[in-house]
């Protein structure tokens, strides 16, 4: 006999234990039915989801990037229908900084000038570049990683290009002007943005001392800062991600940038918590999100049925081929 439940979340960072149990929350509110699948859970769970005995109409994956156990449980999960808030396929694309940094650049979003070395392993006497177009101070990130890990903001020289070369030898190099905000109201105008299932939450951020304030919403109106919903809705289209952050900022002219491109998984530590975590309005509206898009996803009925789902794995399918994913390993 399967048991059906109509949300998985698989999570393994100890500090989403409470954007987890407030995502349950809201889920059990409109209904819904709810498996957190934790450390301590995995070994009770595995076995059911991959023996078949236990499925899910829908799946949060915020583990098996990171934990390779996770990794047997998503796949049965995606394998037996399941609708991802992030299918995998597409997380994996969009945690790329080159491979976004094209997309945004062809898909009409404004990103800062920036230029991308080969992995040095392959190329290891790629042309350094000269500085014009770059400016210094520029900044130097790997193509992979998150939560701020290898990023250099403050790079003036060669020689720093080639220590983040040499630090991370699998992986491209990029190289960004700095972009300097406009101030607005006595702050950078520099936002974390929280898209979540359609909705759009932005925060005022400050990328040096890693504190966010919620933005209200006679500020977007007043400062004129709608713009940031239409860049994250585009990010959407073009990454395929359901449940994403990004960072935009204004500059002195009025251009809107996306500076860090895609993160996925994001951060969703409550600030009441964590003084550097983000607001506990948006984590609660981004739950609220995430809790309407599933229930609206499966209708609370069987997987099969689900009027919209197919569509959904359809569309997850097209973005895919068109964006030249390759198809899931199922071996």
């Amino acid at each position: 006999m399967t048991e059906t439940a109509d949300f998985g979340i698989a999570w393994d960072w100890e500090y989403d234990a409470d954007f987890v149990s407030l995502l349950a929350a809201s889920c059990g509110r409109r209904g819904l039915s709810t498996v957190l699948i934790g450390p301590p859970d995995l070994a009770a769970v595995a076995p059911a989801v991959l023996g078949g005995a236990r499925r899910f109409r829908a799946f949060l994956d915020r583990a098996s990037d990171t934990t390779s156990a996770f990794e047997p449980v998503a796949r049965a999960a995606l394998e037996a229908g399941s609708l991802f808030v992030n299918h995998p396929l597409a997380a994996r694309r969009a945690v790329n900084k080159a491979a976004m940094h094209l997309e945004f650049l062809s898909g009409g979003i404004n990103v800062p000038y920036t230029i991308i070395l080969p992995v040095y392993e392959k190329d290891p006497t790629a042309q350094i570049f000269k500085f014009d177009g770059v400016g210094v101070p520029f900044i130097v990130k790997p193509a992979h990683g998150g939560g701020g890990d290898g990023v250099l903001l403050g790079a003036r020289s060669i020689a720093d290009v080639m220590a983040a070369r040499r630090d991370y030898l699998d992986d491209q190099i990029l190289i960004q002007e700095n972009i300097v905000p406009r101030i607005l109201d006595g702050r950078p105008a520099y936002f974390r943005v929280y898209y979540a299932a359609g909705d759009v939450r932005a925060c005022w951020w400050n990328p040096r001392a890693h504190l966010s304030e919620r933005v209200a919403p006679e500020e977007m109106d007043r400062h004129g800062l709608r713009e940031i919903e239409r860049i994250a809705v585009r990010i959407h289209e073009i990454s395929g991600l359901r449940f994403f952050s990004t960072e935009i900022a204004v500059t002195a002219d009025g251009r809107f940038i996306s500076v860090d491109y895609v993160n996925e998984p994001c951060d969703m530590r409550l600030q009441s918590r964590a003084r550097d975590g983000v607001p506990d309005g948006v984590v609660a509206d981004v739950c609220e999100a995430l809790a309407r898009f599933v229930r609206s996803a499966i209708g609370g009925r069987p997987s099969a049925e689900i009027e919209g789902g197919e569509q959904d794995r359809d569309r997850d399918r097209r973005a895919e081929g068109e964006a030249g994913v390759p198809p899931v390993d199922t071996a």
